[in-house]
């Protein structure tokens, strides 16, 4: 069941932004920390036998909930744990048939456990729609062909960073967020905006302004600090106790 509440959020700039936050499965309205959120991964997966991967599957199909009507869709995606969310949410959506396209920023041989296992899986599935962003060449043909990928697609999906994020982004990474904010008519982030710190609300060098969050378990601290870059936000059960 989900629960549907409307709320104009004062914002820092002055003035009010309206949001819509979507309670689907899970009913505490409370905000919880980067640590607290962290602790309760850590529980579930050491203290319950509960598998990472099977909560980031979890996770992306509640993301997948919240992309139904969309048909062509730009993924992009770390190498850590909120890009294996992406990757996983990417698998769905070409499962159902959209027309998607997947960016990768970062080493893969370096990725989480997760991230590579979904990206192995995306390989046998669909290999012609992952693209590699390379760290060493952000102003050449790749980069041009994201812009164009962003501009052409009717959503982007935020998947680069997520609650662990505690520096600034530099380099192709902040180009990249920028980009996104430059040329995607609507952005989906996954988990929260990829820029932000998820205590403080802080911009770390540039965050995704996304037009939804869909986030898990419980709002993020920084959705109440800084409203206006989270968007509309669904709060989704992902099967993780307490």
């Amino acid at each position: 069941m989900a629960l549907t509440k409307n709320y104009d959020e004062e914002i820092d700039s002055g003035g009010f932004f309206q949001r819509e936050v979507v309670y689907y499965g899970v009913t505490s309205p409370e905000t919880i920390s980067r640590e607290e959120m962290r602790d309760v991964d850590r529980r579930a997966v050491e203290d319950f036998g509960i598998p990472s991967i099977l909560l980031m599957e979890n996770a992306a199909i509640a993301v997948v909930r919240e992309l139904w009507d969309y048909t062509r869709f730009a993924v992009v995606c770390s190498v850590g744990s909120n890009g294996g969310d992406g990757l996983a949410i990417a698998r769905h959506l070409c499962v159902l048939g959209k027309d998607v396209r997947v960016f990768i920023i970062g080493d893969t041989e370096k990725a989480a456990a997760d991230f590579t296992t979904n990206l192995t899986i995306m390989k046998h599935l669909a290999p012609d729609v992952i693209n590699i962003l390379d760290l060493d060449g952000e102003d050449g043909e790749e980069f041009d062909d994201f812009v164009s990928a962003l501009k052409g697609c009717e959503t982007c999906v935020d998947a680069i960073f997520g609650t662990g994020l505690n520096r600034p982004l530099e380099g192709l990474y902040k180009k990249v967020v920028e980009a996104i904010n430059q040329n995607a008519f609507h952005v989906v982030s996954v988990d929260i905006p990829s820029g932000l710190d998820a205590n403080t609300g802080d911009e770390l060098g540039a965050a995704v302004k996304a037009h939804k969050t869909v986030t898990f378990h419980r709002m993020k601290k920084c959705m109440d600090i800084k409203p206006e870059y989270c968007g509309d936000i669904t709060v989704a059960y992902i099967g993780v106790p307490g």
